[in-house]
């Protein structure tokens, strides 16, 4: 009954946001899912939660140039493989994981911060230098935030990348129906979550990584004003946009893995 009461029903739509906000809804590909052989399992030391993690060619060595893959929110490995295939062909080793919270990863809240964290900590598991990344949606922007504060990634291809921080906020606060007051609120939750206000990050690239933006203007999960948004600030990036792809279908497109692929390894 303490529901009707208009503080405790507030109380509940703030824990309920907060909730939605920072914890995922975890994917788990089936054990029989068919992907790349020969993989190994790569330990990521010093990292909590525990990060599942894999590499493809490693016996290649370091001669080989390293390709790092980020899946984007609810999310997992398994929706990142169409590219590492293709990348193996091209004499590349790959390294792709299931982000904090995610898939086979440890935990149960995570947030942007976490998941440059986890990208700089699984790239220096698997080597250390990294010749090209490949992030998704919200995987895409902590590619981004990672490399703006000093992640060497070589080059950078975001598909659907998301570039305002505040939507997925106020995308909750539209679906609990708050009133401005509260979605403020809400809003002090999740800056005590990141340990920072979330209104001062903001996503700019890197003048010293180029980079490829790939959107599909149908996007109805990230908008395409956010790639053009993160396009137009990240110095020398390039923007690519195709048409009737969504925001998941880009993941298997065989034109947007073979362009992906020619600009992570050779800036075509």
């Amino acid at each position: 009954m303490d529901l009707f009461h208009p503080w405790s029903r507030e109380r509940h739509l703030l824990a309920e946001g907060r909730r939605m906000y920072l914890e995922p809804e975890r994917a788990v590909a089936p054990p029989a899912l068919p992907e790349p052989a020969g993989a190994m399992v790569l330990a990521v030391p010093g990292f909590t939660p525990h990060i599942a993690s894999r590499l493809w060619g490693a016996e290649r060595g370091e001669a080989a140039p390293l390709v790092l893959l980020a899946h984007g929110w609810e999310g997992q490995v398994h929706d990142m493989l169409s590219f590492v295939q293709p990348l193996l062909n091209a004499g590349a080793r790959v390294v792709a994981f299931d982000a904090p919270a995610h898939g086979r990863s440890s935990g149960d809240e995570t947030n942007l911060l976490e998941m440059a964290r986890a990208i700089r900590a699984v790239a220096a598991a698997a080597g250390g230098k990294v010749a090209a990344v490949i992030g998704h949606g919200l995987g895409a922007a902590a590619l981004t935030l990672a490399i703006q504060d000093g992640f060497q990634a070589g080059r950078a291809i975001l598909l659907s990348p998301l570039a305002d921080l505040t939507l997925p906020l106020r995308q909750i606060a539209y679906v609990l129906r708050l009133d401005l007051d509260s979605e403020h609120a809400l809003g002090r939750e999740i800056d005590r979550a990141l340990g920072q206000p979330l209104a001062a990050l903001h996503l700019h690239g890197d003048e010293g990584t180029p980079a490829l933006l790939i959107h599909s203007a149908d996007d109805r999960i990230t908008p395409v004003a956010d790639a053009l948004q993160l396009a137009s600030v990240w110095p020398g990036a390039g923007m690519h946009l195709v048409q009737g792809l969504g925001h998941r279908r880009l993941l298997s497109d065989a034109g947007v893995i073979e362009r992906a692929v020619g600009f992570a390894l050779r800036g075509e």
